[in-house]
């Protein structure tokens, strides 16, 4: 993300790539607060969905800049598809 973030300040082109950067940054310490600190299932799967939805438009702007700093959002779409699923799974079980 350095690598897009650098390129940020030299292109025009660049800018939308980060305001998703940072909009994922965002909804993932919402995400946090709203499923482990308010114990929000059903309002966290909503935020985790959201999340993932940014991360993979991340990707995709970052590949139109920069492919390898695309490569490296995909570690972090790895593990929000497993939290997504498991989020998703805890919810739709427990619900009444």
């Amino acid at each position: 993300q350095f690598l897009a973030l650098r390129q940020f300040f030299l292109y025009s082109t660049t800018k939308v790539p980060i305001i998703l950067y940072c909009l994922h940054l965002a909804v993932g310490d919402a995400w946090n607060n709203i499923f482990f600190g308010y114990q929000g299932v059903l309002q966290g799967a909503y935020a985790i969905t959201l999340l993932y939805a940014l991360l993979w438009s991340t990707f995709f702007a970052f590949l139109r800049v920069n492919a390898n700093a695309a490569l490296f959002m995909l570690p972090t779409i790895g593990w929000v598809t497993v939290a997504t699923t498991l989020n998703w799974s805890i919810f739709l079980l427990n619900r009444k």
